[in-house]
């Protein structure tokens, strides 16, 4: 009976340790007061110990146009798209979720690596918040929950199209 009990604990905590949660949603990105702004898709995960891992597909669409270097850097480049690849953590208590880019897929190089600070709504259909590049705090990030199978083949497609 004991070794029932164990086999059973054993079974019910390593399922517990390997449950995972993915999310996917739709947004932007822009930077506070400038017209700058991408549009992406992003696939989320939570492990069960509070971790974070997500990909989020960027498409560029607007630059700021009073910055000369900018412009140049970004002259052609409007609908290019990038991945970038995030880890962190999860507080599940208070729904704020901090990560940062770890590495990216970008052969137009059109993104810069970001730390994200972001709240995740109650109901789980929001992700808010903000991000910081090169020292400044200006990036805000929205995204709204969406239906993960459109989410995920845009995912697929766009990781065969950048290795090209």
């Amino acid at each position: 009976m004991k070794k029932l009990l164990l086999t059973i604990g054993l079974s019910f905590f390593l399922l517990m340790a390997n449950a995972q949660t993915t999310m996917y949603f739709k947004g932007e990105w822009t930077k506070m007061n400038k017209p700058e702004l991408f549009s992406g898709i992003f696939k989320i995960t939570i492990n069960a110990d509070n971790t974070v891992k997500g990909e989020l597909l960027w498409t560029y669409l607007a630059t700021d146009n009073t910055d000369s270097f900018l412009l140049q850097h970004y002259k052609g480049k409007k609908g290019k798209r990038a991945i970038e690849f995030v880890e962190g953590t999860y507080n599940s208590s208070t729904h704020d979720m901090y990560f940062e880019g770890k590495n990216r897929t970008d052969p137009e190089e059109i993104i810069s690596l970001d730390k994200y600070s972001l709240k995740l709504s109650a109901d789980k259909k929001l992700l808010y918040g903000r991000t910081a590049t090169d020292g400044t705090n200006e990036g805000m990030f929205y995204g709204v929950q969406v239906d993960g199978r459109t989410v995920q083949q845009q995912l697929n497609g766009a990781k065969m199209t950048l290795k090209k």
